[in-house]
């Protein structure tokens, strides 16, 4: 059977009926494409798959050095489409329920501590424009929490400066609304009404953060901005865009957030996905007891 026929009618279905991001999207496409090449270069039949030869797929992005998370997602796509298969091709695929996935390694992301937070803050020239744009970026990432996209994704009338609120689009098109303080307040603040005007170029397409063109600051491109300034402090090794959500949400626990408060403002489904945080706490807290206890 011709599997890549399906592949589009599948990626529809995720973005109509699962409200799936087009960065999710795409993974998902990367995978089953994979999956795919995988079953066809073996010459399996998808109507006569079964358990043993879709575990050889796992095997096999063993063996290309997938890390358990990374087969964990791709396995997860393959449910997905397979699924897909069955209910709207009737093509059987339940065995797909038994896979097993190598157990997921403990993920424990870099973090910044408060000074390096401070230090790299400081960095931009805020008496330029793009020094302004730069700095407000980086005190709503480390006020909020927010992912990069759903930081480079904010609109002007997201912003309520008078309940210091954000309404942010999360994953899935879940929106939330997320508190900010009145430091980030008064960088953004600023930003918009001396600095933003400089980057419009013909229409104003109402992006609160844009590039040099006018159009809207991309992942890479604050990617290459947050790099530069890492560099010149010798951060670069523990600083990329998601850093800053995740020493927000580490800072937070170590002064007594409650976890599932940090859960609501980081956006996550899972009370799993925010627990991870607190390995880095406690990693903290060990570290702070050997250097003060006198018997540590």
């Amino acid at each position: 059977m011709e599997l890549l026929k399906f592949i589009d009618e599948f990626i529809d279905y995720l973005m109509s009926e699962r409200g799936y991001s087009y960065h999710t999207l795409d993974g998902y496409k990367r995978d089953v494409y994979r999956f795919i090449a995988f079953i066809e270069s073996n010459n399996y039949d998808i109507e006569n798959l079964d358990v043993d030869e879709v575990q050889k797929f796992v095997n096999y992005l063993s063996k290309l050095g997938f890390s358990a998370s990374s087969i964990e997602r791709c396995i997860a796509a393959v449910r997905t489409f397979l699924k897909f298969l069955y209910v709207y091709h009737n093509i059987n695929t339940s065995f797909i329920q038994l896979i097993e996935i190598p157990k997921k390694e403990q993920y424990i992301p870099d973090v910044m501590t408060v000074e390096e937070v401070e230090l790299l803050l400081e960095q931009p020239d805020i008496s330029k424009p793009r020094g302004l744009r730069d700095r407000a970026i980086m005190e709503v990432l480390y006020a909020t929490g927010l992912r990069i996209s759903e930081a480079l994704s904010l609109k002007i009338y997201d912003i309520n400066f008078d309940e210091n609120i954000l309404r942010v689009s999360g994953k899935g098109s879940k929106e939330r609304f997320v508190p900010f303080g009145n430091i980030a307040k008064d960088f953004l603040y600023s930003y918009l009404i001396n600095a933003r005007s400089y980057f419009i170029k013909n229409k104003d397409n109402g992006y609160v953060f844009l590039n040099s063109k006018g159009g809207r600051l991309s992942r890479i491109g604050f990617w290459k901005i947050l790099k530069e300034y890492a560099m010149k402090i010798g951060l670069e090794h523990k600083v990329h865009p998601h850093v800053f959500r995740h020493s927000f949400a580490t800072h937070m626990l170590l002064n007594g957030c409650d976890l599932r408060v940090l859960q609501e403002i980081l956006g996550h489904a899972s009370i799993s996905t925010t627990q991870r945080y607190t390995y880095i706490s406690l990693a903290h807290i060990k570290e702070v007891y050997k250097k003060y206890h006198p018997r540590a």
